[in-house]
């Protein structure tokens, strides 16, 4: 479970300067493959290898070092980019209270323009990522310039995620979505013509609006102490207003995503150390009460009315039809985003606490929506996207329950690709942290306050690789080690070139011996996956040959099987 202090400390510093910035050709990229069937009967249904590294691709003042880690996400088989376009580093005068005077938030020109602030860090992102052919993902969010805060938020919580206001929010996406509509142009080099900014087609609003740390206040408090949602209530006016932005803007036929909850929280009833961390108004929401405030339905899934409705900031009253007119980006969007995080326990491990939404019950979420939908007379089943995720690692994180063994986070990475993967709601799995992040210094060294960022990273930091670098790049999971007959190998050449034909081998080896090839496969899905039986003779491990284009052999990590 992320604390509020987590996610502040991940995207909250301000910029470093952009030097060198933006000396690019634009080359417009546009992949739209039909996917075919793969070895194994797999059906090449969309999955998207997702990636998220702000800390390197958008804060890093070093345009040569942003090239670097776009050529080592592209050689690890990245789809694409989730990149947060931050509303405060956008805005002018965000560290005061007074709005410029004339100000257009919905003119993209009225933002800075200089090399050091405003658009830059996007701008770059958006033409070399479309360079390297590597889609993006623009997650529009807070934290928000004060002057579009309320006022005099407690001491605890950041005034930039204070209750923003909706209206100047949606004309900040509004801006973003005419600045990246593909027909914006900007210098990049003195001198020279004008250049298209790449259109970005794919968009999620707000993250985590069930974390203090991205939206306060969580609960609104009355002077006689009860508490009622607030935060659900707001996230439904930002949504609202972002859809009505983008389509505004030109991007009504975009991939346009809502959601983003964090997996865990304070539970409905309280009694876990969470609880206790945050006053009453800011302790964070658990995505399934979250849901229900959403979309105004009670624990049963029925539609809230008069004053249950008005608590939580729904309609007290009108048809299920004025409902989803009134909020089409709850029942329209592309999809639901989800961040199932479980730092503790490996991807399959069930939570007891029926609020909480890890990867190993993400079934509690989609059967929230199906209820959801069906209150209102929709039968459809959205899709899912699982657009950050990832483990901790110990080294260099010692905190019991965060920091994992290297060895448990290459595999369960794997394992938990498997799992989205499995699920046929779910379209894409993020991975958040190339780099581990520096600890924070402002804490005693060693505490928990000193490793409260994140260690996520498939590299330590300075660049050195974890073996889940390798496991990215071509996951393996045995959904069954042991018992009788062939083992099942589920896999995915991630590096290949999106609905290629690719060759790869099986190898086994047993214990103290050498790799072996006992059988080859053929896939030509859209993500390089197959799943295939194969025979071993007796205990040992397996593991993935597969050779570039270019050449080059890799391997992926070795899966232990234990039959025999």
């Amino acid at each position: 479970m992320r604390t509020a202090r987590r996610r502040r400390r991940r995207l909250g510093g301000p910029r470093a300067r952009l030097a060198g910035l933006l000396l690019l050709v634009v080359v417009v990229v546009v992949a739209a493959i039909e996917a075919l069937s793969g070895s194994g009967g797999i059906q090449g249904r969309p999955f998207e290898s997702m990636f998220q590294d702000d800390q390197m691709l958008v804060d890093n003042p070093s345009t040569p070092s942003v090239i670097q880690t776009l050529d080592t996400l592209k050689a690890l088989g990245v789809d694409r980019l989730r990149v947060t376009v931050q509303w405060k580093q956008v805005a002018p005068n965000a560290n005061v209270r007074l709005m410029p005077r004339g100000f257009n938030g919905a003119d993209p020109a009225d933002y800075p323009q200089t090399a050091a602030s405003g658009w830059a860090a996007y701008d770059r992102i958006d033409l070399l990522a479309a360079e390297k052919g590597i889609a993006v993902d623009f997650d529009v969010s807070d934290p928000a310039p004060l002057w579009a805060t309320t006022n005099y938020p407690p001491a605890d919580v950041s005034p930039a995620v204070y209750a923003p206001s909706a209206r100047e929010f949606g004309q900040f996406v509004e801006a973003v979505g005419r600045r990246y509509s593909g027909h914006y142009k900007i210098v990049v080099t003195p001198g020279k013509p004008k250049v298209a900014l790449p259109r970005v087609s794919f968009w999620t609003i707000w993250n985590e609006p069930n974390q203090p740390g991205w939206l306060a206040p969580q609960f609104r408090v009355t002077g006689a102490g009860a508490a009622t949602m607030l935060s659900p209530a707001l996230d439904r006016e930002y949504v609202d207003a972002a859809w009505t932005a983008l389509h505004a803007s030109g991007h009504g036929k975009d991939r346009i995503l809502i959601g983003e909850l964090a997996p865990e929280g304070c539970p409905p009833g309280g009694g876990n150390a969470v609880c206790g961390v945050y006053t009453r108004a800011e302790r964070p929401i658990t995505p399934i009460p979250f849901l229900q405030a959403l979309y105004c339905v009670n624990g049963s899934y029925q539609r809230l009315t008069s004053a249950a409705a008005s608590a939580v900031g729904c309609p007290p009253s009108g048809s299920a039809a004025a409902f989803r007119a009134g909020n089409p980006a709850l029942f329209d969007a592309s999809a639901f985003t989800h961040h199932p995080y479980a730092f503790a326990t490996a991807p399959a491990v069930p939570l007891p606490e029926p609020s909480f939404v890890p990867l190993s019950n993400l079934v509690r979420l989609e059967t929230a929506l199906d209820h959801a939908f069906a209150a209102y007379g929709s039968q459809r089943k959205i899709p899912l996207y699982l657009d950050e995720y990832g483990y901790e690692t110990n080294p260099p994180n010692p905190i019991p329950g965060r920091g994992q063994s290297l060895r448990h986070q290459a595999a369960w990475i794997d394992q938990a690709e498997y799992m989205a993967w499995k699920d046929p709601r779910v379209e894409g799995l993020s991975q958040f942290l190339l780099v581990d992040a520096a600890p924070d210094p402002t804490f005693p060294k060693g505490s928990q306050g000193y490793w409260s960022t994140f260690q996520t990273g498939l590299e330590f930091l300075g660049g050195q690789p974890k073996p889940s670098l390798a496991a990215y790049r071509l996951p393996i999971f045995l959904p069954s080690t042991s018992g009788g007959g062939p083992v099942l190998v589920w896999g995915m050449l991630r590096p290949a070139r999106n609905g290629t034909t690719q060759h790869a081998a099986i190898q086994w080896r047993a214990p103290g011996r050498r790799f072996h090839t006992v059988t080859e496969i053929t896939t030509s899905n859209r993500d390089g996956v197959f799943e295939t039986p194969v025979s071993v003779p007796r205990r040992g491990a397996i593991r993935i040959g597969w050779t570039a284009p270019g050449g080059r052999r890799y391997y992926s990590r070795a899966a232990s099987v234990s039959k025999g």
